[in-house]
This record gives structure tokens, C-alpha cells and sequence, in this order.
């Protein structure tokens, strides 16, 4: 590890500050890997939110088909012979 000592100065004294480069590397290796598992996260819950929503509209579909198929029933609309009325 080279360590690089550079002299800097402050309004009240003369400080002597390791700076260390390769810490740099670092971090950013690690922020840029951290933005990576955000946006693949992100777009993984994005994916399984928009395939809930689908799956329940057309649940949401079916019960209003039930709704209206027991509601004609219901109204006397069913045929006397016995037979289903077919679906609308």
C-alpha cells in the first residue's frame, strides 16, 4: 500500500493528512455494486407487483361474472325448463 502524505493547510495550523487512494477504489467499487443490487431489486419488485395487479384483475373479472350470473338467476331470469342460461 503506497500511502501519499500531502501537506495542507487550515486557518489555524499546518496539518500533515494521509491520503490513501486506493480507499477511493473501494468505494466506489462498493457504491457502484450496492446501485447495481437497487435497480435489480427495484425492477424484481416492480416485475412482482405488476404481475399481482394482473392476476388480480382478472380475479377481480371472474367474481363480477359469478356477481352477474347469480344475480340473473336471482332476478327469475333462469329458463323453466331447468337448463343454465348461457353467459353473457
Amino acid at each position: 500500500m503506497n500511502v501519499q502524505e500531502t501537506p495542507t493547510t487550515t486557518p489555524d495550523a499546518s496539518v500533515t493528512k494521509k491520503y490513501l487512494p486506493w480507499i477511493d477504489a473501494i468505494a466506489e467499487r462498493v457504491t457502484s455494486a450496492s446501485l447495481s443490487w437497487a435497480r435489480q431489486g427495484l425492477s424484481l419488485g416492480k416485475r412482482a407487483l405488476e404481475s399481482s395487479a394482473k392476476t388480480l384483475s382478472q380475479t377481480a373479472g371472474s367474481l363480477d361474472e359469478w356477481a352477474n350470473k347469480l344475480e340473473r338467476g336471482k332476478n327469475g331470469q333462469r329458463p323453466t325448463d331447468g337448463t343454465i342460461p348461457p353467459a353473457a
